[in-house]
């Protein structure tokens, strides 16, 4: 399943991050709190506290079903023209729709991913299917050391207008 080869590259990927130490919240989890996040892999919800990457890791699943169920355009420009340059991908249906890069993630009661997309322009973060945008300047909403790389990478490429696909 496409999906699930998707979220093992991503937590393969991120394995070398997380093993460089994401450093300790001092949050303990409990089954009564929830957790948010904005993470780029389910090995990024490690830092949530036990049994959290099981958790994400089927959160994170029912998210790519969402992202691979998106609108697509027909071809590469109409796509570009929607979101903006470099930040789509060509879909197995041999459609073209928005990239994902991250997942806004809640752990408590029912684990819950939403997928995330690159933010405009000179924003380093990224936005929601419904437009909202999740700036990593905010301090209010935690992002992983991994979901802050990809953003300052995308934004990075954005500010240089260039035009390929930083994957």
């Amino acid at each position: 399943m496409r999906s699930l080869t998707v979220a093992r590259v991503s937590l393969l990927a991120a394995m070398s991050a997380f093993l460089g130490g994401c450093g300790d919240s001092g949050k303990a989890t409990g089954a009564n709190t929830s957790t948010r996040g904005v993470i780029a892999s389910a090995s990024d919800c490690a830092s949530f506290g036990p049994g959290a990457v099981d958790a994400c890791a089927e959160a994170i699943e029912r998210a790519v079903t969402q992202h691979e169920a998106t609108v697509a355009h027909n071809n590469i420009e109409s796509c570009e023209s929607a979101a903006g340059a470099g930040r789509c991908e060509r879909a197995a249906s041999g459609k073209y729709r928005v990239r994902l890069s991250a997942f806004l993630v809640t752990l408590g009661g029912s684990p819950r991913a939403e997928p995330l997309y690159p933010a405009p322009a000179g924003t380093v973060g990224f936005v929601t299917a419904n437009k909202t945008t999740l700036a990593a300047s905010d301090h209010s909403l935690a992002f992983s050391r991994l979901a802050t790389s990809v953003a300052e990478a995308q934004a990075a490429s954005n500010v240089k207008g260039k035009k390929r696909s930083m994957f």
